[in-house]
């Protein structure tokens, strides 16, 4: 690879927090291996009230390795409800941005990469050679998601030289029509995830009191939960523990989590924590809701990993799931088949579907998924020499 090839600037909706690794995560931090990268979300003041931890300059500007630089400008508030806020607040952004382009030498060969329709006035704007629209949720579908989402997802669409989704149903809802349209699924850590095999002794505080046969599941704790589901499972067999680690994001905190003795919520750990809590897990579950407009285009990431540590999934009937992992992961399509699938796989019915999955995580490795891109880009002849 011709060193400084080019350079990216990443605008995305993910912080870059050690407890959710995501897509965006596990992607920047590969291509910042041979590229410079900004990856940039912007921040308002009245965010910084809220958070007072942001104030410090460390959570707003911090350096991740010699190539990546996580950066948070500030904004001004209200910028959805005032236009002339709005436009302040974009000229704020690609000002600040090109201004640490300036000063870090980035190459005139500069990527724009972007994971948020909420960055839809970039593209032209910072002289980039090509735009990377990588696709990885059904954002209009979201909580709270933002006003005239679905208007701004279609300018950015269109901008995109190059569109990646993140799984083959948001391919077809999303991408459908572009010229330069690709699935990307999910990439996974194997080496990380393994871990999960060995039990570490002593257990952590937290979970080293919980006895009985462990449902586990870690991720975010947000409104794609059936927690009505959990529920059922909790109390289909007392004796089954649900452990849920992760952070709550857009919902308040669920009252099953405090109303019912066998679930219990560890909170958020950080990423390098996961193996070690999911070592204790008898059974991964993911139990997202079905039939639902947020969670129909999901290819969780999570999928993966829980087959790269070799344990018995248990899943609600997401269409990706299904096409993607049948005959790796138990399928269930109501609560009383999910808690028939947990009870089968807790028996040890099965279990040839660990070994399947095993296999697969050996042909899905972030770097692969990563190089893949790259082909794909490059065939674009975007750069000059």
């Amino acid at each position: 690879m011709a060193e400084n090839e080019f350079d990216i600037v990443c605008s995305s909706h993910l912080t870059w927090d050690l407890h959710l690794f995501q897509r965006p995560q596990q992607i920047m931090t590969r291509l910042s291996k041979d590229h410079k990268v900004l990856y940039v979300i912007p921040i308002s003041l009245q965010g910084l009230w809220r958070f007072k931890h942001m104030r410090k300059r460390s959570f707003r500007y911090l350096k991740i390795n010699k190539n990546l630089t996580y950066y948070r400008p500030v904004v001004l508030p209200f910028g959805e409800q005032y236009p002339l806020i709005k436009r302040i607040n974009e000229w704020l952004v690609i000002n600040r941005i090109k201004n640490f382009m300036k000063r870090k030498r980035f190459s005139k060969n500069l990527l724009l990469w972007l994971y948020t329709p909420m960055a839809y006035y970039l593209p032209g704007q910072l002289g980039e050679k090509a735009v990377v629209y990588d696709c990885m949720d059904d954002f209009i579908s979201f909580l709270h998601a933002p006003k005239a989402i679905a208007e701004k997802e279609k300018m950015i669409t269109k901008a995109a030289d190059v569109f990646f989704a993140g799984g083959d149903t948001l391919l077809q809802n999303k991408g459908a029509g572009h010229p330069n349209a690709a699935a990307f699924s999910c990439g996974v850590d194997a080496e990380h995830f393994a871990k999960a095999a060995h039990r570490p002794s002593p257990a952590p505080v937290d979970i080293a009191g919980i006895k009985g046969r462990i449902l586990g599941y870690f991720g975010a704790v947000d409104e794609r939960i059936d927690y009505d589901l959990l529920e059922f499972i909790a109390n289909y067999d007392k004796s089954w523990q649900i452990v849920i680690v992760g952070p709550i994001v857009k919902i308040k905190r669920p009252d099953c989590f405090d109303r019912i003795e066998n679930i219990h919520y560890l909170d958020f750990k950080l990423y390098k924590e996961l193996p070690v809590y999911a070592s204790f897990f008898d059974v991964c579950l993911i139990p997202f809701k079905m039939n639902d407009a947020v969670t129909q285009h999901l290819n969780p990431t999570k999928t993966l990993e829980y087959l790269a540590m070799g344990k018995p999934i248990v899943s609600t009937a997401l269409p990706d799931i299904v096409k993607n992992f049948t005959g790796m992961v138990s399928i269930a399509n109501s609560y009383e088949e999910f808690a028939g699938c947990v009870k089968d796989r807790l028996e040890g019915k099965d279990n040839d579907m660990c070994g399947k999955g095993l296999s697969l995580v050996k042909t899905k490795s972030w770097d692969a998924m990563v190089a893949g891109m790259l082909d794909i880009i490059r065939k674009g002849n975007y750069f000059s020499k």
